[in-house]
């Protein structure tokens, strides 16, 4: 009842805003007799004038509540769109699977197996690697109790990683062609000004709104390395501020981390500040540049300037424009996922980016 409800308001409030002549028909309203005490008559616009301060508030309420169902709509929509991708993705898959089991006399089955299954194997050094990056969070558990959920997490990433390899390859031999069915991209404002590692020609763009004291970000950065290692000069990445209002010193590493591009060392305080963690602070940044070998005075007289504050708030709302609400947040070749994803999440799709490039949706 409670989604019906939604899908009907939200019905109601595109309607409403894409009405042609609501304007006109609101004033018309506002003129209209609303009621009589004695012989005197009364309009709407006149009851409207006692109670001004009141209408604008609740006007301006009702507009926001109008502005977040449609960006919810759109959002909606979007999955939608994507979940439809991925089916039909799927459904390829499988027809490529028979037409590959096929040519080799196998059973689809025997062909997942061969190919997939059996080559997803959990080994000791897996389940000891992954320990170490969730022990903090076990609550207590030893990682012998917590062997089987270890193992299967292990498995299922590997078995999406063979099932990903398997499926590009399959592509590629019987030559497919993504013409209509394609992922859902969002265009994304990437200013000249704006830090970037990698050839601006590059066959894939990632575009990352970062903030320095998210603890998800932090943990992100090890496979944005990665990414950026394994990939070299055929990934472009871009870097935009995104710094969240309940952390009071993002904004301020932001500052920083762009006071040290302009002696020249943007990215090395940039992946200071994620891969060493602090306090965020003026006397923190000040010893962090001078590690850096920076001009401490021309850096801290950089951070009291303000000069960088318009470029932050211009990221943050081209951010929210792409419906980033939290961080870390990425956009490869337009395509939006979020969180500390590992580096096989970025592999899965710039793989896929890489062998059926799209039309670049990142806009100068």
């Amino acid at each position: 009842m409670k989604y019906l409800f939604f899908l009907a308001v939200a019905s109601l409030a595109a309607t409403g805003c894409n009405a042609s002549g609501s304007k006109a028909a609101a004033a018309e309203k506002a003129d209209e007799v609303a009621v009589r005490v004695g012989s005197r008559a009364f309009t709407n616009s006149e009851l409207d004038t006692r109670l001004k301060t009141d209408i604008e508030a609740f006007q301006k309420r009702a507009a926001a509540a109008e502005a977040q169902i449609t960006t919810q709509l759109e959002d909606m929509h979007r999955q939608v769109r994507e979940q439809e991708y991925n089916l039909r993705k799927k459904a390829l898959t499988e027809v490529l699977f028979e037409m590959e089991a096929t040519q080799k006399g196998l059973t689809r089955n025997t062909l997942v197996e061969q190919e997939i299954t059996s080559k997803a194997v959990v080994t000791r050094p897996d389940i000891d690697q992954l320990w170490e990056k969730v022990k903090d969070g076990a609550k207590g558990s030893t990682k012998e109790q917590m062997q089987g959920q270890l193992q299967q997490m292990i498995a299922q990433q590997k078995t999406e990683a063979q099932l990903s390899r398997y499926q590009r390859e399959l592509f590629k031999k019987y030559k497919v062609s993504f013409i209509g069915l394609q992922p859902q991209r969002k265009v994304v404002a990437v200013p000249a000004d704006a830090p970037a590692l990698g050839p601006a020609n590059a066959s894939v763009t990632i575009v990352e709104f970062t903030d320095y004291q998210c603890p998800y970000c932090q943990q992100a950065q090890q496979y944005v390395e990665q990414v950026m290692t394994a990939y070299k000069d055929r990934v472009r990445l871009v870097y935009r501020d995104f710094p969240l209002d309940f952390h009071a010193q993002a904004k301020s590493a932001g500052v920083a981390a762009r006071c040290g591009g302009d002696q020249g060392k943007f990215w090395e305080l940039h992946t200071n500040l994620l891969n060493a963690p602090g306090k965020l602070d003026q006397v923190d940044f000040a010893t962090r540049a001078g590690a850096l070998g920076l001009d401490v005075g021309r850096f801290q007289t950089c951070l009291a300037s303000g000069k960088f504050d318009a470029q932050i708030q211009k990221s943050i709302e081209d951010g929210k424009a792409v419906g980033v609400s939290g961080t870390p947040t990425f956009l490869i070749n337009g395509r939006a996922f979020s969180g500390a994803q590992p580096f096989e999440a970025f592999e899965r799709i710039i793989e896929e980016e890489l062998a059926f490039p799209a039309p670049k949706t990142a806009k100068q």
